[in-house]
């Protein structure tokens, strides 16, 4: 089995703790990454801490199994709850604080049944990054397959079902936050619910949420979308083809984007333009004329390539900058998935 794959299986506690328990090594290296976000964050005010304790009473409200797997996640790694539930929010807060501190540079693809996502984040996260493999049996015999980080829970970045439905996500500030469900968690939800881009889109219009990013989707039949996340407004788009990078296109906000992310959505539109049938993988990897792949000193260079083809429900991840990391392949193996170098 790869280094890079972990298996998850039980309810939303046992796959949070199971983190802990498949990477005995890491918990150091974790609670160091969440503490030094923690410290190094906006003074918390007032109303940050209102609107998470708003937020906790709305997760326990509307997603159990989230904060379970919170729950599991902080115990393994010897965490409280409450540290890493405020690490997951520290976008939220720092758009409160008018401090947008994430210069992610995250750019996502759906056209033709592939889901493609380039995963810009702060440099840390390399060691912590995995490959999940998430089984429960509530989820009626569906698995899901995702790119994240340990210490954090679910489809932290991208991810697939089995059911041939995948989605990515990128980060946008805003400054329309309030009480919802949190991004990261919606995307599990999707994943462990949904079959299809049209049942996740129902999905999202049907739940408030805290605000901020947007979702990248596609799945078997090769349908496509995008939502963009404010708590006020949803923005939805389908087309054969979509793509999005860290700026919201259904209408601006009052936050700045990061200023490279209008030239890479340009890149990635004009090479789908051209051709719908490129290999995503190159794509991924382009520098020019504005870099999709970056490198330091970005202070969020490319941890990794993902490339999930929800036709064949198979999926391909550079460890890496996806210039230059080699790509592993996951396949189907009936309990869920396994690395092949084929």
């Amino acid at each position: 089995m790869s280094a890079l794959l972990v298996v998850l299986e039980g309810d939303a506690f046992a796959r949070g703790r199971g983190q802990a328990a498949a990477c005995p090594g890491m918990a150091g290296a974790v609670r160091e990454a969440i503490r030094r976000r923690l410290a190094e964050a906006p003074a918390r005010d007032a109303r940050m801490d209102r609107f998470l304790a708003a937020q906790r009473e709305v997760t326990a409200r509307l997603a159990p199994e989230a904060e379970a797997e919170i729950a599991g996640i902080a115990e393994g790694f010897g965490l409280a709850a409450e540290e890493v539930f405020a690490f997951l929010h520290l976008g939220c807060l720092a758009d409160l604080a008018a401090a947008p501190a994430d210069t992610d540079g995250c750019s996502a693809f759906s056209v033709r049944g592939v889901v493609a996502k380039n995963r810009d984040f702060r440099p840390e996260h390399k060691a912590l990054q995995r490959v999940f493999l998430h089984r429960d049996p509530a989820w009626g015999g569906r698995s899901v397959l995702c790119l994240g980080s340990l210490g954090a829970p679910g489809a932290w970045s991208s991810g697939m079902n089995s059911d041939g439905f995948a989605l990515a996500d990128t980060q946008i500030p805003t400054a329309d936050h309030g009480p919802g469900l949190l991004r990261y968690l919606l995307m599990t939800r999707l994943l462990a619910r949904c079959a299809s881009v049209e049942q996740a889109l129902a999905e999202i219009a049907a739940l408030p949420h805290a605000g901020g990013g947007a979702l990248v989707l596609g799945d078997a039949s090769g349908a496509a979308a995008w939502a963009e996340l404010r708590h006020s407004r949803v923005d939805l788009a389908r087309g054969a083809w979509v793509a999005h990078t860290n700026h919201y296109l259904a209408a601006p906000d009052p936050l700045p984007p990061v200023d490279h992310s209008a030239g890479r959505l340009a890149v990635l539109e004009r090479a789908l333009a051209a051709d719908p049938a490129c290999d995503p993988r190159t794509l991924l990897g382009a520098h020019a004329p504005e870099a999709l792949c970056r490198h330091a000193p970005d202070p969020s260079p490319t941890l990794a390539g993902a490339v999930w083809d929800c036709r064949d429900r198979s999926a391909r991840i550079a460890d890496g900058p996806p210039c230059s990391a080699a790509w592993a392949r996951f396949v189907p193996d009936g309990r869920g998935w396994r690395e092949t170098h084929a």
